[in-house]
């Protein structure tokens, strides 16, 4: 299913320092390192973003960790489906158990049963993260499992070189993000994004690996998903079977007598 690139093991490296306040970009640069600077920067921007993967619809099959201070599962077989920019599925198996949730996930709400404990969540999705354990909205989700950049802006500032990786720096209107990006095909190698409002102390990193190609593709089957914000949750993801763009169904019913959350 997959055909083989470089193996890359899933790393989580350190990123470098950053100077916010950018007073340190330009400062010592004269006119002509500013342009090639800036040439560099456009470059490396167009080569990032010719890795995004586009599609229509897409599903996975995936082996999940899961830790929060609450509760920590591992083992766990998942199966994920997507309707690009519409529908979000998610199924999640336990060993000898069998399915203990489902999940449909628009862009306006979230829907989830739990079968172990016959329960039933409803929620608009701008207060789903009691469910989701994870602050985002539908389509930064989306490209979080999709494996695409999140929150990745035009304003690059603070780069920095070597041969193996390049780290940069950018800014969002909410975030502040950081990236670390394969020096050689500009996939990505890890990033972070942190709440430019201090007093939420909210970040989420993501580390990828174990790149495969598949329909013209480069997808990571192995991510790992740091949030911290009151508490903390992390994820671990493997993917076994990825399809890209093939027909896919959402099945979802809530069973009767389930109580409400």
């Amino acid at each position: 299913m997959f055909s083989c690139r470089h193996a890359r093991h899933i790393e989580r490296s350190a990123f470098p320092v950053t100077d916010t306040s950018h007073n340190n970009t330009t400062a010592t640069l004269d006119s002509s390192a500013i342009a090639e600077a800036t040439a560099f920067n456009i470059n490396m921007l167009s080569k990032i973003r010719s890795n995004i993967i586009d599609f229509n619809t897409f599903s996975a099959k995936l082996k999940v960790d899961f830790e929060s201070e609450a509760k920590q599962m591992a083992g766990i077989s998942a199966v994920i489906r997507m309707q690009k920019d519409s529908i979000i599925w998610i199924s999640a198996s336990l060993p000898v158990i069998g399915e203990v949730a489902r999940a449909i996930i628009t862009p306006d709400s979230l829907k989830a049963i739990d079968k172990f404990h016959k329960k039933q969540y409803l929620r608009a999705i701008r207060d789903a993260n009691d469910v989701l354990n994870i602050p985002f909205d539908f389509k930064t989700l989306q490209n979080l499992i999709i494996g695409n950049p999140v929150y990745l802006s035009d304003s690059i500032y603070q780069v920095i070189k070597t041969p193996a990786v390049i780290s940069f720096s950018c800014d969002s209107t909410l975030f502040t993000s950081l990236f670390n990006v394969f020096a050689d095909d500009y996939v990505l190698q890890q990033s972070k994004v942190m709440d430019k409002d201090t007093s939420h102390k909210r970040s989420c990193e993501l580390t990828y690996g174990e790149y495969r190609s598949q329909d013209g593709h480069k997808f990571a089957t192995r991510r790992r998903v740091f949030v911290e914000d009151k508490n903390f949750t992390k994820i671990d993801m493997d993917f076994n079977k990825v399809d890209f763009n093939q027909p896919v169904s959402f099945p979802f019913t809530i069973p009767s007598g389930y109580s409400k959350e």
